[in-house]
């Protein structure tokens, strides 16, 4: 490869953005699987169905469903209550059980992960797993306005919600006729239902309009139907895949195994990382993962944990690949990521040690990310040499175990 840049910019220019499940991220899968085949006589590839757009879905659906809520309340508050219970339940199983139930109710399209081995002549002693990945994310306005406040403004909503379910309760204990509520304020009719207003809970209704207005703005804000280029986000992780197999072809590992894997739909929500963790449980036992992400704008650092879904990376590992980068001169800050998660995290919660490398930028987070500007001539190639360099040493230290 004559440079780090030389595949960026042909995926760019010849598949443009690869939303999962689409033509462009298949021909990009096909375009991946090659070039590992040039490297390695053992390539894999696993495909899955996909939702591209799953988290948009999410965000219409529960941003849409919480104001039909808040309609309900002035209407008939049991309505609400049930609404609202709902919407929380399906953020829950979203983002704490990886179940975005949405997702059964729309068109799937399908992609994959391609998987590059590289194996020692002996029994290895560890497997060292690097990834990264190659689909690329919608424009998402709000990470280039408002980056320090989206988990507040994003937890804003829920906490509306989650208001709006506390009055609807109270509201509709109160349509038993026999109990009277302290506090009244007026009541109207429609048509033979009397609807009754007190300072108590209707107070509480406040924050859940507050919270809807939050709600409503980052719908807009993290909506769009703009495909990004996905330079930085994530093709300089495939960039840094396909350096490390071109050197590997050459330099075949003396003991430890190698995995060079290029997950499928990471935006939608670590999609492709789950589908590869999940089947492989007992595989994986000795094995450790360094993920890939923004490699080309900013600085380079270690993610220790990813605080938007309490993903907590092995500290052991950490550590030792920043003793390593110390070793050999490479300052690589350990970072707790206030938004955002990385495929690093489909094995930390398989109780395998991992953690993502990345650059980062202004307020520690991914730079130029989900933006218009993640565009090749915005990667600096110097940032993408050095991790190279470091990579090609942390290979050294874990070969030489």
């Amino acid at each position: 490869m004559s440079s780090l840049l030389e595949p960026i910019e042909y995926i760019c220019e010849k598949f443009g953005p690869r939303i999962a499940g689409t033509k462009a991220d298949l021909d990009t899968c096909d375009y991946i699987e090659e070039k590992f085949k040039s490297f390695s006589s053992e390539v894999e590839t696993e495909s899955f169905t996909v939702v591209g757009r799953a988290l948009q879905n999410l965000i219409l659906f529960l941003v849409w469903g919480y104001f039909v809520s808040v309609i309900s309340y002035f209407f008939l508050a049991p309505i609400a209550l049930i609404l609202a219970t709902l919407m929380l339940l399906i953020y829950y199983l979203a983002r704490f059980r990886e179940r975005n139930l949405i997702n059964m109710f729309v068109k799937k399209g399908e992609t994959r992960n391609i998987i590059g081995h590289f194996k020692p002549k002996v029994e290895p002693n560890k497997i060292l797993i690097f990834t990264g990945h190659h689909d690329s994310a919608f424009h998402m306005p709000l990470f280039e306005k408002k980056l320090k406040q989206i988990a507040f403004i994003q937890n804003s909503a829920i906490f509306g919600i989650g208001m709006l379910v506390l009055s609807s309760i109270w509201k509709t204990i109160y349509f038993i006729p026999q109990i009277n509520p302290p506090l009244y304020l007026f009541s109207y009719n429609l048509g033979s239902l009397e609807v009754k207003w007190f300072i108590l809970p209707d107070a509480i209704f406040v924050l859940a309009l507050v919270g809807l207005g939050f709600g409503f703005y980052f719908m807009m804000q993290m909506v769009t139907n703009t495909p990004l280029q996905g330079a930085n986000d994530n093709l300089t992780s495939v960039s840094m895949l396909l350096a490390l197999g071109e050197y590997l072809k050459d330099n075949p590992p003396k003991q430890i195994e190698i995995r060079l894997i290029s997950f499928g739909a990471e935006e939608p929500g670590l999609v492709g990382s789950k589908f590869y963790v999940e089947k492989r449980d007992k595989e994986l036992n000795n094995a450790i993962n360094i993920n890939f992400e923004t490699l080309g704008s900013g600085q380079l650092g270690l993610i220790l944990k990813e605080k938007d879904n309490n993903i907590c990376h092995d500290e052991e590992l950490v550590n030792h690949l920043h003793e390593i980068g110390k070793k050999y001169g490479f300052e690589l800050p350990l970072k707790k990521i206030h938004f955002g998660n990385t495929d690093a995290g489909s094995f930390t919660r398989r109780k395998i040690p991992a953690t993502t490398l990345f650059a980062f930028g202004a307020d520690d987070v991914f730079d130029l990310w989900h933006s218009t500007e993640d565009i090749p001539k915005n990667i600096d190639e110097k940032i993408l040499k050095q991790a190279f360099e470091y990579l090609l040493k942390v290979i050294e230290e874990y070969d030489q175990l």
